[in-house]
C-alpha cells in the first residue's frame, strides 16, 4: 500500500484502505484518510523517503496484520474480496503507467522469458516491481547430456 503513493493507484489504495479500514464507520473513516494522507505527505515531503518509506512501512504491516487478526471469522470471506479489489485496482492502475530502461537496457510491461537453446547459457539482470517466477528451461524437452 506504501509503495503506492505516488503512483497513479495512489488515489483508488488510499480510498479503499480507508474503508476497509473504517469497516462502516464514518468518522473512523475520515481518521483513516486523514493518517493516509499524512503518510503520503511525510512519504512525498522529503527528499531522502527512505527512512520514512521504512517506517512507514512497518507501521502499516503492522495495522493490517492487526486488523487481520482482530476480523471475526466470519467477516474474513467479505474483508478478504475487498483487500483483493484494492490489489487489483492498484495493479491496474500500475500496469496502465509508462515504464523506461537506462542505457542497454530492456522495459518490460508483462512477462519476460529468457531462453537458452542446445545447451546454451543465458540470463538477465532484474529489477522487478512485484513477483518473479522461474520456469525450468527444459521443462516439456528432453535435458542435454
Amino acid at each position: 500500500m506504501v509503495q503506492a503513493v505516488g503512483t497513479d493507484a495512489w488515489a483508488a489504495v488510499r480510498d479503499r484502505t480507508a474503508r476497509l479500514f473504517a469497516r462502516g464507520d464514518a468518522e473512523r473513516h475520515t481518521a483513516e484518510l486523514a493518517r493516509l494522507e499524512e503518510t503520503a505527505r511525510e512519504l512525498t515531503d522529503q527528499a531522502d523517503c527512505s527512512t520514512a518509506l521504512v517506517r512507514w512501512e512497518s507501521s502499516w504491516r503492522a495495522r493490517w496484520e492487526m486488523l487481520l487478526d482482530s476480523l471475526p471469522e466470519a467477516e474474513l470471506p467479505l474483508f478478504a474480496v475487498g483487500l483483493m479489489q484494492m490489489i487489483s485496482s492498484a495493479g491496474q492502475r500500475a500496469g496502465s503507467t509508462s515504464i523506461s530502461a537506462g542505457d542497454h537496457g530492456l522495459a518490460v510491461s508483462g512477462d519476460v522469458s529468457i531462453r537458452a537453446e542446445s545447451g546454451s547459457l543465458a540470463g538477465g539482470v532484474v529489477a522487478v516491481e512485484g513477483g518473479v517466477s522461474l520456469a525450468d528451461p527444459f521443462e516439456g524437452r528432453s535435458r542435454p547430456q
